[in-house]
């Protein structure tokens, strides 16, 4: 099979971490720790304000030392592929995954975009089967595969229609299959019929 289209993600996811990061780190964090550090260095001896603000700040310094790795190691491990007859998803650091998906199992794209992905001019476009069974939290079907941190979303959606409209969908293939299968079963039936017609006379 041929690979009509290969990319990976837009630079700009990066930056979208990062500021992810930033929020997380300021509106889960520092805006407490910062205050509680400042009120122990000032009511209690040096020693234990060093203490306290070593046993806070540390931990929380590796934990974005290493997100601030991960990022783009994660970044560049993103491909995706537009086959001609499915696409698949790669990703992961350090447990990879690849999923693939055949167009003829598609039944829904949609797109999503945040209020700081859209400053950055990036979507996401999540992809459900007919087959597969997944459930959010919420009770909602989930996607099967997702394409995320791209720019050029809108086309890549209509590049994957344009092949699911020129692929017969599954349950019709199914169908056709069943309507075959009848088909050579009258015809071993009437090839009976015919041996037990011959075996009378």
């Amino acid at each position: 099979m041929s690979i009509v289209k290969q990319f990976g993600a837009d630079s700009e996811l990066k930056k979208l971490y990062h500021v992810y990061l930033w929020i997380v780190l300021v509106g889960g964090f520092l805006w407490w720790m910062i205050p509680i550090v400042v009120f122990v260095l000032l009511s209690f001896e040096m020693w234990i304000g060093v203490v306290v603000a070593l046993s806070s700040f540390v931990p929380l310094v590796i934990a974005v030392g290493f997100v601030l790795y991960w990022i783009p190691k994660f970044y560049s491990s993103i491909t995706y592929m537009l086959e001609d007859d499915k696409l698949t998803v790669t990703k992961g650091v350090w447990w990879k995954t690849k999923s693939f998906v055949p167009y003829n199992r598609i039944t829904n794209i949609s797109i999503c975009q945040g209020p700081i992905s859209r400053h950055y001019g990036l979507g996401k476009l999540s992809i459900q089967t007919a087959g597969f069974s997944g459930t959010s939290s919420s009770g909602g079907k989930v996607a099967e595969a997702i394409i995320f941190g791209v720019k050029s979303f809108e086309e890549i959606k209509d590049i994957i229609i344009t092949f699911v409209k020129g692929m017969k969908p599954e349950a019709i293939e199914a169908e056709a299959d069943v309507k075959s299968s009848k088909d050579i079963n009258q015809q071993i039936l009437t090839e009976l019929r015919k041996i037990r017609k011959a075996i009378e006379k």
